[in-house]
């Protein structure tokens, strides 16, 4: 089974400290992804400081008053650079990082 989501944490600016089920824990820092977010999209309001400290746990992964969310294989990725394909799924494949952000 892959690692969920256990805790979420605002650090400031736009970086996450994200902690997993399996004890990997790690910082992800979101400014330059949204910097690329698509106006009018669902990650565009994260830009704003106040609205992207609003992070929150949510079924093993975190997401945001607005619904945005980020499947928990992509976090993973992110914070400990280990490829989500190194674990069996049961479901669909997960989503890759670089697709975080709307083009």
């Amino acid at each position: 089974m892959f690692p969920k989501v256990v805790a979420v944490r605002y650090l400031g600016g736009h970086k996450l400290e994200i902690t997993f089920s399996d004890g990997k824990k790690g910082v992800w820092d979101w400014s330059e992804k949204l910097a690329k977010a698509k106006r009018g999209g669902i990650f565009e309001p994260l830009k704003d400081l106040n609205y992207f400290a609003q992070a929150e746990l949510w079924e093993g992964t975190i997401r945001w008053p607005n619904g945005a969310d980020v499947c928990p294989e992509a976090l993973y990725e992110r914070v400990s650079g280990k490829s989500p394909q190194a674990f069996e799924y049961t479901n669909s494949p997960p989503m890759p990082a670089d697709e975080l952000v709307e083009q």
